[in-house]
């Protein structure tokens, strides 16, 4: 009988506790309590870093991992944000909501086959690890997404008043999820958040910030992340010439 290879074992269990709070996620949102919802998305979100950033330290990358990383960001990042802002902001009873919600499960879904193509024809002719994603990240996705619904928890309740506005705006989301804007990717070389030190800076900052002010911190990664799209197609651009 084959050992057990803690290497290879503990990101997939790193994965599997992701995809726990996933589900959560959904449950608490079926049980209309948002706010532990978008926490439990939160939580996935730091497994899906932690776990493929400890399968390159640890060397144990694997096409189970792999598999197991994709079928989970599809659920926690995909279908449990879908979700929650159908049955928050829409109150479940919009075909507009509806249609958004779905648009952006289906665009998730679509972008997470994507990447994995993408990254076996990448192991075919033994590229690089890219610098860049194609399109926004579904963790992020997920985010942009329920800024609508964190604005409500901080006392501005435009969402639930602009029905059709949040709807255009999950809709554009999804569409970024499949386009070919290029995005800065943390798996770059030389990135601040690559080196150890680096990592647990960053880490302390937002998990204090998030700690003590969630809903405001998460509006403002949000906003930092947008404000880096024109930079990191600028960077692609250099870099192809």
């Amino acid at each position: 009988m084959k050992k057990l290879d803690f290497r290879v074992l503990l990101p997939n269990v790193i994965t599997l506790t992701g995809l726990s709070f996933g589900l959560s996620s959904i449950r608490f949102a079926l049980e209309s309590d948002f706010n532990l919802a978008i926490v439990c998305i939160l939580f996935a979100g730091v497994c899906d870093a932690l776990d493929g950033m400890l399968a390159r330290h640890l060397k144990s990358e694997s096409d189970l991992g792999a598999q197991l990383d994709s079928l989970s960001d599809f659920l926690s990042f995909g279908i449990a944000p879908g979700l929650l802002i159908y049955m928050s902001i829409f109150n479940q009873d919009s075909r507009i909501g509806a249609f958004a919600a779905l648009a952006f499960i289906i665009f998730s879904c679509l972008r997470l086959a994507l990447y994995n193509v993408r990254l076996e024809e990448s192991k075919a002719t033994d590229g690089e690890p890219e610098h860049f994603f194609t399109g926004i990240p579904t963790p992020m996705g997920a985010i942009l997404i329920i800024l609508p619904l964190t604005h409500s928890y901080m006392g501005y309740d435009w969402a639930y008043e602009n029905l059709n506005f949040v709807a255009g705006y999950i809709i554009l989301i999804s569409g970024l999820l499949v386009s070919r804007i290029p995005t800065f990717s943390i798996k770059r070389k030389r990135s601040f958040i690559q080196s150890k030190l680096g990592f647990l800076v960053l880490f302390s900052v937002i998990a204090m910030s998030m700690i003590n002010f969630l809903w405001i911190t998460i509006n403002i990664l949000a906003l930092i992340y947008l404000l880096t799209i024109p930079f990191s197609v600028i960077a692609w651009q250099s870099g192809s010439k």
